[in-house]
């Protein structure tokens, strides 16, 4: 059990996460703390893991994001395939404001330093960006099915893939999502990875316990 807003659990080990260049962890991540918000993670293992999260009704900006990570250190080039599979839930309650999402770190990117790959989102929770491309598809190989995804920058230094569609439980190509923002200019052609992470960015919960639920998380790399 994780209860302090940084804390972290960290693990040896895990078969469902290969290739990575460190042990995997899990954590609060309550890095934009507010009065009355709460954050209890348990963890069974890296892809196994659930968090009991309070945040007040009518919150809108994010206050933390509970998630399982690993770190990468190579440049994106460097790999032939990275790919992901989940199931989550978020069993959302009235006023729930969240959205499950990967949130990928890099270095000798240019000016973007991060990329999110949304799946699911509350209801109401609408993203706020500039379009790039929508009903791009990506999948096809590598074990993970075709799906719609719409680009746009978040932050100027962020750049959002967002599924067509909710949905809770499948997998990404992350590889291919990555070498697409950079064969379109979008991160810089040194691009190197730094941490990978997924778990959710929460921002209400409309003022009661909601429980956000991870389960057959996995990362394959080479």
């Amino acid at each position: 059990m994780i209860s302090a807003p940084l804390g972290n659990c960290y693990f040896s080990a895990y078969a469902g996460i290969t290739g990575a260049d460190s042990l995997p962890w899990a954590g609060n991540d309550m890095w934009n703390p507010i009065s009355g918000a709460t954050t209890t993670m348990y963890a069974n293992n890296p892809g196994d893991f659930y968090v009991v999260a309070n945040m007040p009704a009518g919150n809108t900006a994010v206050v933390a994001y509970p998630d399982t990570a690993v770190n990468f250190t190579r440049a994106v080039s460097a790999y032939h395939s990275i790919t992901s599979s989940f199931t989550e839930t978020m069993n959302p309650v009235t006023g729930t404001n969240a959205e499950a999402s990967y949130d990928i770190w890099f270095s000798n990117g240019g000016a973007v330093n991060e990329v999110m790959i949304q799946n699911d989102f509350s209801p109401g929770r609408v993203p706020s960006c500039a379009w790039a491309a929508t009903n791009v598809q990506f999948g096809g190989s590598n074990g993970v099915p075709v799906h719609t995804w719409n680009l746009c920058q978040g932050a100027t230094t962020s750049w959002w893939v967002i599924a067509d569609g909710n949905f809770s439980s499948g997998s990404v190509d992350i590889l291919a999502m990555v070498n697409w923002l950079i064969s379109h200019g979008h991160l810089g052609q040194g691009a190197t990875f730094g941490t990978l992470s997924y778990g959710w960015e929460i921002s209400s919960t409309g003022g009661q316990d909601e429980t956000f639920r991870v389960s057959d998380f996995t990362i394959s790399a080479s």
